[in-house]
């Protein structure tokens, strides 16, 4: 028998928490901390954790550890605080 997978609906992040995910990708930039961000993906939960070592305003895009993800996609972020 076969699975059937439905794809999930893109959730709608409102300007309070774009401000949250901006603030968080411009700390860990300019400060090399690490953090989460959940990414949108119809099929299965996604996450990126690392510092951001880019951001392109033109491309729309983020890198952490080489790789590129466009910054629509983000649905959450959070500081990675060490204790």
């Amino acid at each position: 028998m076969t699975e059937e997978r439905y794809a999930s609906r893109r959730p709608e992040v409102g300007s309070v928490e774009w401000n949250h995910i901006l603030r968080v990708l411009l700390e860990s930039l300019g400060m090399q901390t690490s953090a989460k961000f959940r990414l949108y993906d119809p099929f299965e939960d996604c996450a990126v954790i690392g510092v951001v070592e880019r951001v392109d305003p033109y491309d729309r895009t983020f890198t952490v550890d080489g790789e590129r993800f466009n910054l629509a996609d983000i649905t959450e972020a959070s500081a990675e605080y060490k204790v």
